[in-house]
């Protein structure tokens, strides 16, 4: 299982600011303590600034998205730009509503992102493709990889996209990795712990090579974004097959044992 950002992550133990959504909270929070890193999870517009401006990366879920955290988002991604730590926005149900239109556009248009993790309905939201939601699940609808390409090149930022096959997208750069099992779909908030690994990894990777007195780049970031993706889908793998050994477990323990199998990556 490859390994060299989660040494960083387990080294540097960043601190990330989590404005997530409550009905994967509590999952994020202990993938992100799982994978070495730390957490804290504030989303009142009085406080994301400061508390932003303590941490060493944020992550942006619009899950259940309102206008009072749209402002929390808005001024943490501000305070995370002007501190120049990594910003992760998981835009979920992206395509799903008009309102979650409205609130990513403007959100991208005051902050700017490192990384958009997203599944593949999600990304061709994003990528303008248009077609009948269903709710936050992935649709059967993807944008192609030139698309994909544009919204990197538009966003300057790494695009990750889940599926089948998963992509790791960095403007001309497209990384590819299959790993991953079924049971992922069966669980609530697979999508949105990733998004924390992959905060807790670029934090990580970022103090490290900042110490180093490196800057890293976008180029740096697709390489640790397609590693947390083939770490993810093998950590998944695993789960799944410790599930399915025991007759009395199901999907509860089979997100346990996801858990569990991050945790252990050393």
């Amino acid at each position: 299982m490859p390994s060299s950002v989660f040494a960083a992550v387990r080294a540097r133990q960043p601190l990330i600011h989590a404005i997530t959504n409550p009905v994967t909270m509590n999952d994020v929070v202990n993938m992100i303590l799982a994978s070495g890193a730390l957490a804290i999870c504030a989303d009142n517009p009085e406080e994301t600034r400061e508390i932003t401006l303590l941490s060493d990366g944020l992550l942006l879920n619009t899950g259940m998205p309102c206008d009072e955290k749209l402002r929390a988002m808005i001024r943490a991604g501000r305070a995370a730009n002007e501190k120049g730590i990594p910003v992760v926005l998981d835009p979920v149900g992206a395509g799903a509503s008009q309102y979650r239109k409205r609130f990513l556009k403007e959100l991208l248009r005051q902050v700017r992102v490192d990384c958009v993790r997203a599944n593949r309905s999600e990304t061709a939201a994003l990528c303008g493709v248009s077609f009948e939601a269903r709710g936050v699940e992935s649709a059967d609808v993807s944008a192609d990889t030139d698309s994909i390409r544009r919204l990197s090149e538009k966003l300057d930022a790494v695009i990750a996209v889940t599926g089948e096959e998963d992509l790791a997208v960095y403007k001309e750069t497209v990384l590819k990795s299959r790993t991953g099992c079924a049971m992922q779909k069966r669980i609530t908030g697979a999508g949105c712990m990733l998004g924390g690994l992959i905060a807790a990894a670029l934090a990580g990777n970022r103090k490290s090579l900042s110490s180093k007195g490196e800057q890293p780049a976008g180029a740096a970031d697709v390489l640790a974004v397609h590693e947390v993706l083939q770490a993810y889908g093998e950590a998944a793998e695993i789960a799944q097959e410790r599930t399915l050994s025991d007759q009395k477990a199901g999907t509860a323990s089979f997100k346990t044992f996801f858990i569990d199998a991050v945790s252990r990556m050393e």
